[in-house]
């Protein structure tokens, strides 16, 4: 009689995770990132593990792109989780003993580091207060600096950041800094580095938004911050039937502003649209009639050729005039 053991093709192994990780480092992290570092650290503790992994084989076991697997080891490096190196044009990921690293009291001092990067930083301290008005409250220390990470994670200049909060909480409300990540994360894949690429991307999701962000550039107020008054006032004028043309047309009188605003913007269009106006062409037409002429018109073109000398004495007359009608 032959005794054994069935064998299995099924790895049943295990692959121990410091709670370390778990706790301090997992719940700030990406999703994919946390993806990302779990797989890598059950095939750095594979022994036998014949073949050298590369990006793009960790992305193919993940279902993701290349790209997002480098992202996700450059924050782990720079949380202090991991150690890149490169030999060769071979990249090395060597995964941090985080026990060690807690024994040695080196993991609590990026903490220090951090708010010192925040508060150095003017264009990443603008975005972290911002970020707390648009989540309606102060953000723990972590999440900002989880935020501060999108810059280099998805190479997202700070204010295109903001951008994404204002357009999560104000234009799709809500109120989740996932939400916020996501739309980060897809402006990044979609190579949307600036407003004018915003611009056309959200022109083709969110025709309301757009509409606001038009209008702002039409009047040079791009950089101007996002209030509720904005954008309601502005997608009133085409919920009222107005046509972008037409809404074009009132920005352009702001020109010869000294400070144009929507405000300056809203009265040419009640005004046209007391006058039954919806057309520019109609705008143009009226503003090619003759001004009718009064005797303001009259005076003017009497005394623009006169001298200094003679617009003086025809001033003395006039209060010679009206002091003998007093006298009377």
């Amino acid at each position: 009689m032959k005794l054994q053991l069935d064998t299995t093709t099924m790895d049943l192994g295990d692959t121990p995770v410091e709670n370390i990780f778990i706790n301090d480092y997992m719940p700030q992290a990406d999703g994919n990132f946390v993806k990302v570092y779990l797989l890598g650290l059950r095939l750095a503790r594979t022994k036998d593990l014949s073949t050298v992994m590369s990006y793009q084989t960790l992305a193919d076991l993940l279902g993701l792109i290349e790209s997002d697997v480098k992202r996700a080891f450059s924050y782990w490096e720079r949380v202090g989780a991991v150690r890149l190196d490169e030999a060769n044009g071979e990249p090395t990921v060597t995964y941090v003993n985080l026990k060690e690293l807690y024994v040695k009291h080196v993991y609590a001092k990026p903490e220090a580091t951090s708010r010192s990067t925040f508060l150095d930083d003017r264009d990443i301290a603008n975005l972290l207060s911002q970020a707390d008005y648009y989540m309606r409250g102060t953000l723990t220390h972590s999440k900002k600096r989880d935020i501060a990470s999108w810059i280099e994670t998805y190479n997202m200049p700070p204010n295109l950041i903001e951008e994404a909060f204002w357009y999560v909480t104000e234009v799709q409300k809500k109120d989740s800094l996932d939400y916020v990540e996501a739309v980060v994360r897809n402006w990044s894949r979609d190579n949307i580095r600036t407003k004018e690429d915003i611009e056309r991307s959200i022109r083709e999701h969110d025709e309301r938004y757009y509409r606001l962000m038009a209008v702002k550039n039409r009047i040079g107020l791009s950089n101007k911050a996002y209030t509720p008054v904005d954008f309601d006032t502005v997608n009133r004028w085409f919920d009222e039937g107005m046509s972008m043309e037409l809404v074009m047309a009132a920005c352009d009188r702001t020109v010869n502003i000294q400070h144009p605003n929507l405000g300056y913007v809203d009265r040419i269009l009640r005004n046209w649209q007391s006058k039954g106006i919806t057309d520019p062409k109609e705008v143009k037409a009226r503003d090619s009639r003759p001004t009718p002429r009064t005797t303001f018109h009259n005076f003017k073109q009497q005394t623009e050729t006169m001298t200094e000398d003679d617009l003086e004495a025809l001033a003395q007359k006039k209060r010679d005039a009206f002091l003998k009608k007093l006298g009377e």
